[in-house]
């Protein structure tokens, strides 16, 4: 009876090895599938990062520009446009940006900005404008800012507004 166990026990060692190895494979397969899970999800949080960030950049531009009324100027005609420096096709190349850090990148070729002149010369303002409207005309502008680092891996994002500029009639 004694050796019947023996020859038993020596047939089951090997089973519990290739069920021990089964195991360990399969551990293996999901641990692997779950980082490869885990990279792609790190590498969309930082592609919407970028995206945002590009965003926010250029809309940056946009509002310092809108905000200074030397941006805007109210001369030439339709199609006159005043650009950041180093653009082609620009009336003017000296588009001032008043915040440092705007201008640092403006100066590095991150971020670009045009401005352009749109519409008749002069029209009346809206009537939404509380405004004496036989006392103004306006001037309708395209702010137009772009970020680019796209080559960098961090985004290229453009973003576009229209201005309405209140001019007192002469």
């Amino acid at each position: 009876m004694s050796k019947r166990t023996i020859a038993s026990k020596q047939q089951q060692e090997g089973a519990i090895l290739v069920i021990a190895l089964m195991f360990l494979v399969a551990i293996t397969l999901f641990t692997v599938s779950s980082m490869r899970s885990s990279t792609i999800g790190l590498h969309m949080a930082q592609n919407e990062e970028s995206r945002v960030a590009a965003i926010q950049a250029a809309q940056a531009l946009a509002d310092v520009i809108v905000a200074n009324p030397s941006a805007t100027p109210v001369i030439g005609k339709s199609g006159y446009t005043a650009c950041t420096g180093g653009q082609q096709g620009c009336d003017r190349n000296n588009l001032p940006i008043a915040d440092s850090t705007l201008a640092g990148d403006v100066a590095q070729s991150h971020l670009s900005a045009r401005v352009e002149r749109t519409g008749t010369v002069f029209r009346p303002p809206p009537r939404g404008v509380e405004s004496s409207i036989d006392k103004f005309t306006t001037a309708s502008f395209t702010v137009t800012t772009t970020y680019d680092r796209a080559n960098e891996g961090l985004g290229r994002q453009q973003v576009s507004e229209g201005v309405l500029v209140l001019v007192p009639n002469q």
